[in-house]
């Protein structure tokens, strides 16, 4: 393609990414917890639209056949109208080194829209890829352009595995901070498939990294969520585990938009029965609790839906 023409996009709907079952890796330094990219082996602060683009990458080494030498970041763009460079978030090159796909990732809060889709037409009548890929991490759009157009397609990568198959190891999880490395053999294998149940079998419902301000627990809470919804009220659940602490379980119950209590459960002293693992947080202040019913979680071959989770969890807030 020669100059930064225009590039039409039609009207576009949107398909749940194709990375969205993935979560970025983390290294633990100084007290934080900080992304890790597996391609360049470099660490990067935690960040949005980074974590967006590390899970892709993670989907690309994880269930495709795309190589890490074909994985470019941050390719410099040198458009017409504008004196500095640009940079392309993710290029993927073919065999001959000639951009093939263009990944053009946005914070998973930031809505993909026609002007998102004209930034990256003009990116590409410099790149010349053939596919190009809006994406937040939790919808894609994906295009094959020509000459004077582009029209919807779908994702023209290959997939070579499942993501089950890539996540039934502890190490994997470990990784992605959702639990200890230093879990014991019965623990890891319990643990692990409590997890995999938990993100990729127990229904539909959203996944959304949550950040907060302040954090009374011990353990970190910034984190990838499951967003369980009943009536009026929200609940936040994730599992979480590094170096320096065991692996717990979290839940943030909102009730009509506030958050009106927390907990946080220890996963050891749960299947080793101790007498209270379980921290509620709640108006009525800072009080231990027994497991409850806790130790369900760890029970059959299938994961909880939805409002399992709800029953076993919403008593430790009554």
């Amino acid at each position: 393609m020669n100059g930064d023409r225009h590039i039409a996009f039609p009207y576009f709907q949107s398909m749940k990414s194709i990375a969205f079952q993935h979560f970025p890796r983390l290294i633990e330094e100084g007290g934080e917890r900080l992304l890790f990219n597996p391609v360049q082996k470099k660490r990067a602060k935690n960040r949005p639209e980074e974590r967006v683009r590390l899970r892709w990458v993670e989907y690309l080494l994880h269930q495709t056949d795309q190589r890490k030498s074909r994985i470019g970041f941050e390719a410099p763009v040198k458009l017409r109208q504008d004196p500095n460079s640009v940079r392309a978030d993710l290029v993927l090159y073919s065999d001959n080194l000639t951009p093939e796909i263009l990944i053009e990732c946005k914070a998973e809060t930031i809505p993909l829209t026609e002007a998102t889709a004209e930034q990256a037409a003009r990116y590409n009548s410099k790149l010349d890829a053939k596919y190009i890929c809006l994406t937040n991490g939790v919808s894609d759009f994906w295009f094959e352009a020509d000459s004077r157009s582009s029209h919807e397609i779908e994702s023209p990568l290959t997939e070579t595995s499942s993501i089950r198959d890539v996540a039934e190891t502890p190490s994997w999880w470990a990784e992605r901070g959702f639990c200890s490395p230093e879990m014991k053999s019965k623990l890891s294998e319990k643990l692990t498939n409590l997890l995999i149940r938990f993100w990729y079998e127990s229904g539909d419902s959203n996944i959304r990294y949550l950040g907060f301000d302040q954090n009374p627990l011990n353990i970190p809470m910034n984190h990838y969520y499951r967003m369980l919804v009943r009536d009026d009220l929200k609940m936040a659940v994730t599992f979480t585990g590094g170096r320096s602490h065991e692996t717990s379980l979290i839940a943030v119950l909102n009730r009509n938009g506030r958050n009106v209590g927390l907990m946080s459960a220890n996963l050891k002293g749960i299947l080793d029965e101790k007498e209270s693992p379980v921290r509620i947080i709640s108006k009525r202040g800072d009080q231990p609790a027994g497991p409850g019913e806790l130790g369900k979680l760890f029970e059959g071959d299938d994961g909880l839906d939805e409002s399992s989770y709800f029953d076993i969890l919403i008593p430790f807030f009554d």
